[in-house]
């Protein structure tokens, strides 16, 4: 190696053939991680430098490129390597330059995830331009206005081809929702407003500009900390396409009558709905009874909370009202759930003569001490697992952990 870096202390038989020929996923940042556990701070650009020569040459094609924060290293963009690139993750705050250069030579990426970080994205805006079937975007922690805007005019010129689109911005935007109308084929949407709580200001404005939006093919909605009036907007937007809900939201910032909307606008527009999480309050329980009598296709039901909640009423309606469909449930349960056992109880007593359900409980806010409590909910779902109410319950805390064919659905549907 140059430099005078000693990158082996043994000698090696040279392979029988050429194993980087077949690499097809370049990760920079994974690469960066092992460079600096491995090598003096003084020697990390010439490593970076080196690598990126061996990775990089006209032996080589990649379909993935993955870009560290603050990356700082001579890019040498070989048309070879990066003609066929179909996915690219970076952070803006690298050299506007080396994007640009790389738009040169990369015209074919469809997933397009970028974390927004400063003010100058010259080299983002016109990597997004040349693409030619970009199908998912992904733009993430942008806090700056101006550049917001510059990102929603880049994304309307993209927008005929865009399947996928998250969408994370500062809380206090001004966001001009109706551009996602452009989004005429969109199949999936998240928006994240992060970095505060919801500006019911911005919120009435973004309503008046989304007045005649459309979503025409609109199959998933997530969002975090969206207004429940936007949703109400969005749910509309996207009529009875959609399959997936999946709502965060605090709701100490909302309007108990927005809230009451938004659950009769699923009530009206999503009858095919499949999977649904949000959080719920007893306040409309009516609605959620509602929901359930109309959504004869709902398979998937999360709640999210339970502050504010009363299980009696929840699980009496659960058992009333729940659809043939209905087989999979994720719930909260915090450690003052105690004398609710017997509610759940009797939940999956009554449960009895439907088709067996998969169960997903959520423990938050144990500790060592609730130990028998939790051994005593565990005991419990055992008895009707026994007894196949309960086909197969999950008890973990991430979501998504779990790849059993059973409780897949939830990381399936984006669910965590």
């Amino acid at each position: 190696m140059k430099q005078g870096i000693d990158l082996f202390t043994e000698i090696y038989q040279t392979p029988s053939f050429n194993y980087i020929y077949f690499w097809r996923h370049l990760d920079l940042q994974l690469l960066d991680r092992m460079i600096s556990r491995n090598f003096d701070k003084s020697d990390i650009s010439t490593m970076r430098n080196e690598l990126f020569k061996l990775f990089v040459n006209n032996n080589t094609n990649f379909i993935s490129l993955i870009f560290p924060y603050d990356y700082k290293c001579q890019v040498n963009w070989n048309k070879q390597c990066f003609s066929n690139l179909k996915f690219f993750y970076f952070c803006n705050d690298i050299d506007q330059s080396i994007l640009k250069e790389l738009a040169t030579v990369s015209k074919s990426i469809k997933i397009f995830n970028c974390d927004v970080i400063g003010c100058n994205i010259s080299g983002t805006i016109r990597l997004i331009e040349v693409q030619k079937n970009l199908d998912s975007v992904r733009i993430s922690g942008c806090r700056i206005y101006e550049t917001w805007q510059s990102i929603e005019e880049v994304l309307i010129k993209k927008a005929i081809t865009i399947q996928n689109l998250y969408l994370c911005y500062d809380w206090n935007f001004d966001v001009d929702l109706k551009f996602l109308s452009h989004f005429v084929n969109l199949k999936s949407l998240e928006i994240i407003e992060s970095f505060g709580p919801p500006n019911p200001n911005n919120t009435i404005l973004n309503l008046n500009q989304s007045e005649k939006m459309s979503l025409p093919a609109l199959k998933i909605l997530k969002t975090n900390q969206v207004s429940f009036m936007m949703l109400t907007r969005l749910i509309e937007s996207a009529n009875v396409q959609l399959t997936v809900i999946d709502i965060h939201f605090n709701d100490i910032y909302c309007e108990f009558e927005d809230v009451r909307r938004f659950f009769q606008a699923m009530c009206q527009n999503c009858p095919n709905i499949k999977y649904l999480s949000f959080p719920i309050k007893d306040y409309v329980l009516i609605e959620f009874e509602s929901l359930l009598i109309n959504c004869q296709h709902l398979i998937g039901l999360v709640i999210r909370s339970e502050g504010g909640l009363q299980y009696k009423n929840l699980f009496k309606i659960l058992n009333k009202s729940s659809p043939s469909s209905l087989i999979k449930f994720g719930f909260t349960l915090n450690r003052k759930f105690g004398a609710k056992y017997k509610l759940l109880r009797s939940f999956l007593a009554n449960w009895k003569g439907r088709h067996t359900m998969l169960l997903q409980i959520w423990p938050v806010n144990y500790c060592l001490e609730d130990e028998q409590e939790v051994k005593r909910l565990y005991e419990l779902i055992e008895y009707y697992e026994a007894r196949g109410i309960v086909k197969k319950i999950d008890w973990e805390i991430d979501w998504c952990s779990n790849d059993s064919e059973e409780s897949i659905w939830i990381k399936k549907r984006c669910f965590h």
